[in-house]
């Protein structure tokens, strides 16, 4: 109660802070910044970056974790110091050490690469017995149950509210991730139907995210809001890789990363359940000034939404499907680096872990820097009328399908173990480039349809993490056919970065971030129509005075 007291009495000073008129309750000149600590909707942003940080870090903390749950030398196709079926990278080192002139011998000694390499065998050397194949499974099994969830998570989300929605998600990644150490040890069937489990709870985070976003961000907020609560997926990549990897290599031993993270969620669900509700009206922390601003500005009501989803014009959308194809590529290779981004290091660097885990964080890092550059720039140029918003995500898109593009590339052809400090350079340009993406396909997402937000996110989501569930499966089936093996991340990188200038192209084109007909509420339709009528009637009247 003496919370609740507190943040109402900050509330009223914002209100005051901020000119209100009797009319509309708050001063149109001078709306209630974004940025202040009495914004509710900062405060609501900040607690969508916290359910992205929790979610994802209790999801990705595998991809660093499984290094040291499974004994990779137990497998000779894994083994370090095989040089038949070693990397490229590893053979190409070795060789380098048994050259005395070569660069790598420079101011190195043997004997220390040599305990190097025996160092990062006993790192390596975990307690569970999986192959690589079915390790590379178990990092798609979570896909297979977002599958499911994302076919009506958004319809949900914008029909009842995501309040409740996003406790629920949270509350299966908290059970899994504490059941995660047990599980692993029984068996690796019950471990891969957990992961599975984990996927029906991800497949309500981003279509509710967006749901809620709709509800509290008007269009001259949405690409800062979006940079922000996004950066929760980003914190989660860069810290917990770095988290897990220390906690790995100490006495507490891998367990321990999900019971972390896992304890953090189970905070995290009573902090959300008090302050979050589905709509600024509803909202008892909020002030007048707030309240009225948002319900002004963000084409959304409090009422039960019954307006019927128009899915015939929503799925034939020429701007809805180039942002949906857009956010396939970007998930594709955001699966990429999440989840095997610590094996590509591993195996064509031959980083020991404490080194891996610094190198992983990188990308994830830049992308948290400069999104939350990107978005109020974003929003800036849109605000001042420098670009029109449909032209502002274009620019921010193509900058992101052609830098991360690059970044990719040079990270598999310009890094090698004899220069591995390049690749943190490589991954520094990927990260950047990659995070604009958030102010050009994931702005339009959230502006083409307020009302049905959540379910564009649903559809969108649903294609998305096809590409989530590709990646692994394709390096699944190159590893058990033996298909050019020694080159499976040229083909996995090749594959993503084609796709993904492939859709910067076409969103090029028909990408927008307008309200589409099909969008807007049906009394704002009927508004227009009684406009067009008067207009036709006015119009009508002038030409019978004139005869």
């Amino acid at each position: 109660m003496a919370t609740e007291a507190l943040l109402n009495d900050d509330s009223n000073k914002l209100c005051a802070e901020n000119r209100t008129t009797p009319e509309k309750g708050y001063d149109p000149e001078h709306p209630p910044p974004f940025f202040s600590l009495h914004s509710i909707r900062m405060w609501i942003c900040l607690l969508l970056t916290t359910a992205m940080y929790i979610c994802q870090s209790m999801n990705v903390s595998l991809g660093m974790s499984i290094v040291c749950m499974v004994n990779s030398t137990a497998y000779q196709s894994h083994n370090l110091t095989e040089g038949t079926n070693s990397s490229l990278s590893i053979g190409k080192c070795q060789s380098a050490l048994d050259d005395p002139e070569s660069s790598i011998n420079a101011g190195y000694d043997v004997k220390e690469f040599e305990t190097s390499i025996k160092s990062q065998i006993k790192e390596f050397q975990g307690d569970l017995l999986w192959s690589p194949a079915q390790q590379t499974l178990l990092f798609s099994a979570s896909v297979y149950g977002s599958f499911i969830t994302l076919f009506f998570s958004g319809y949900l989300a914008d029909k009842f509210g995501p309040k409740f929605l996003v406790m629920g998600a949270t509350s299966i990644f908290v059970f899994v991730s504490l059941l995660t150490p047990l599980a692993a040890n029984y068996s690796y069937k019950l471990f891969f139907v957990m992961r599975i489990l984990m996927g029906l709870g991800d497949g309500f985070m981003f279509p509710c995210s967006g749901s809620l976003a709709g509800r509290w961000f008007p269009s001259t907020e949405k690409s800062t809001a979006a940079a922000l609560y996004t950066s929760g997926r980003q914190i989660a990549a860069s810290l917990a890789s770095l988290i897990a990897s220390n906690l790995c290599a100490s006495s507490l031993k891998w367990p321990s990363v999900f019971y972390l993270f896992g304890t953090l969620g189970c905070l995290f669900l009573i902090i959300w359940f008090i302050f979050v509700s589905n709509h600024p009206s509803s909202n008892k922390f909020i002030c007048e000034a707030e309240r009225q601003y948002l319900m002004a500005n963000c084409n959304t009501t409090n009422k039960k939404n019954t307006n019927k989803v128009p899915w015939r014009k929503m799925l034939t959308s020429l701007p809805l499907l180039s942002a949906v194809f857009c956010n396939f590529t970007f998930i594709l290779q955001a699966a990429m680096m999440q989840n095997f981004l610590p094996m590509f290091l591993k195996e064509n660097l031959g980083l020991p872990l404490h080194s891996n885990g610094i190198y992983t964080m990188m990308p994830f890092a830049s992308q948290l820097l400069f999104k939350n550059i990107c978005g109020p720039a974003g929003d800036y140029i849109k605000r001042k009328k420098i670009m029109t918003d449909t032209n502002c995500v274009k620019m921010f898109q193509t900058i992101a399908s052609i830098g991360s593009s690059f970044g990719m590339l040079a990270l598999l052809f310009l890094s090698d173990c004899e220069n591995p400090r390049m690749a943190l350079v490589y991954l520094f340009v990927f990260g950047t480039t990659f995070s604009a993406g958030i102010c050009g396909f994931f702005t339009s997402l959230l502006s083409i349809a307020p009302m049905y937000s959540g379910t564009c996110f649903s559809f969108s989501m649903f294609f998305a993490y096809l590409g989530h569930f590709l990646i692994p499966n394709l390096l699944t089936a190159i590893i058990q056919m033996d298909f050019y093996v020694a080159y499976k991340w040229h083909m996995i990188i090749l594959f993503c970065v084609v796709l993904h200038l492939s859709s910067g192209l076409i969103f090029l084109f028909y990408g927008s971030a307008e309200v589409q007909e099909w969008a807007k509420p049906a009394q704002q339709q009927e508004k227009l129509e009684e406009k067009e009528i008067r207009s036709v009637d006015i119009y009508g009247s002038a030409l019978s005075l004139d005869a």
